[in-house]
């Protein structure tokens, strides 16, 4: 049995410390506690929910969340279908603190994980008996290993890429929102995730409890002040998602990112610290739950920390460029415009189910080490 710390509260942080601690291990986990309740909503696909079953959560998983049954892509001008993809693997909605509650819980039925209220603020490696972790207190924890979950600029996962990453997008902005499914038509409330291609935007939105969780990617230049009649003008089908009592949050779109290196000595990357997904496959915290999982089958009786946390690295780090990549291509299809944005809609309404289903086909396919 080691001695693990996990930097990072976060949905991988989560699922790291609930992972290592299912594997065998003493587990430290370093988060500060969430001053507000986490809003906005998330999709976990197919591949996401066989690490939720390798986890063992997909029971629990599955009374908070809402299986969807279909992936719409419709115009966003016209509102012409484009794809309608039934979905038969298992594809969720999740709140995000929903999926952190469920995470938290599990951990504390497993017993065994020190929380430390604090984030980890520097690590000393020099020493032959563990790794020194110093908190934001200037407390030091002895661990023979860590699994650095902290983010993009989290001071552990620095510790491996050297302040290595990737910058936010600066013409791309996201706007999010959660609207009361009570105040919206019916259809809203259908368990389903619908896909609206504009002309250099788009929106997604899917129903998450008792609301819609909306996303509209925009041109930065198109999201600064009132950006909703441009986008969500009276004749567009989605008007009613443009009302002035709406109120959204404006956040950066991080660029596609895979850490060079995801190991350095006794610490590991693991989520956003190895891998910054853009937000176009739904595939940032399923990720997160896949590098969990993977560490779960690593870390399991191994009494090997570095080996077995290189035999993670070299499975997740080819694993996820390939989605990272085809997460960075879907938004640069998303994002066309003007003729190519014609040529992109006549191929979707072409080729049809078929071809989304053969484009996520690589990303969905659980691998065979998760179930």
């Amino acid at each position: 049995m080691a001695r693990l710390g996990v930097s990072g509260g976060g949905i991988a942080g989560l699922a790291a410390a609930l992972a290592a601690r299912r594997s065998g291990h003493d587990v430290t986990l370093f988060a500060r506690p969430d001053a507000q309740p986490l809003t906005g909503g998330l999709q976990i696909a197919p591949n996401g929910w066989a690490a939720l079953t390798r986890l063992g959560l997909a029971e629990k998983a599955s009374d908070c969340s809402l299986r969807l049954d279909q992936i719409t892509v419709r115009a966003l001008d016209t509102g012409a279908s484009l794809i309608c993809l039934p979905l038969v693997q298992h594809y969720a909605s999740f709140s995000r603190q929903a999926l952190s509650d469920l995470l938290v819980d599990a951990i504390d039925d497993a017993g065994g994980v020190q929380r430390v209220s604090q984030t980890l603020a520097c690590i000393d490696a020099s020493q032959k008996d563990g790794l020194r972790l110093i908190d934001d207190d200037g407390q030091c924890h002895i661990c023979d290993g860590l699994i650095a979950a902290d983010g993009a600029t989290g001071p552990a996962g620095q510790h491996v890429t050297s302040g290595q990453r990737g910058a936010p997008l600066a013409n791309k902005t996201a706007m999010r929102t959660q609207i009361p499914l009570s105040t919206l038509p019916a259809h809203f409330s259908l368990p389903g995730s619908h896909l609206w291609l504009g002309r250099g935007r788009h929106i997604v939105h899917y129903p998450i409890g008792a609301d819609l969780n909306v996303v509209a990617t925009l041109p930065t230049a198109q999201a600064r002040g009132d950006w909703q009649p441009d986008v969500l003008p009276a004749s567009s089908p989605l008007a009613v998602l443009g009302g002035s009592n709406i109120s959204w949050t404006q956040t950066p779109i991080s660029s596609a990112f895979t850490a060079d290196c995801w190991r350095r000595g006794s610490v590991v990357l693991a989520g956003d610290a190895a891998h910054s997904m853009p937000p176009h496959l739904a595939q940032g915290a399923g990720q997160g739950l896949a590098d969990a999982a993977s560490l779960l089958r690593w870390l399991d009786g191994a009494n090997d920390i570095d080996a077995a946390f290189a035999g993670y690295a070299r499975e997740r780090a080819g694993a996820v460029s390939r989605i990272v990549q085809k997460a960075d291509i879907s938004g640069r299809i998303m994002a066309l415009s003007g003729p190519a944005a014609r040529l992109r809609d006549l191929a979707l309404n072409m080729g049809g189910p078929r071809l989304m289903q053969s484009w996520l086909a690589e990303v969905w396919a659980a691998d065979e080490t998760l179930v």
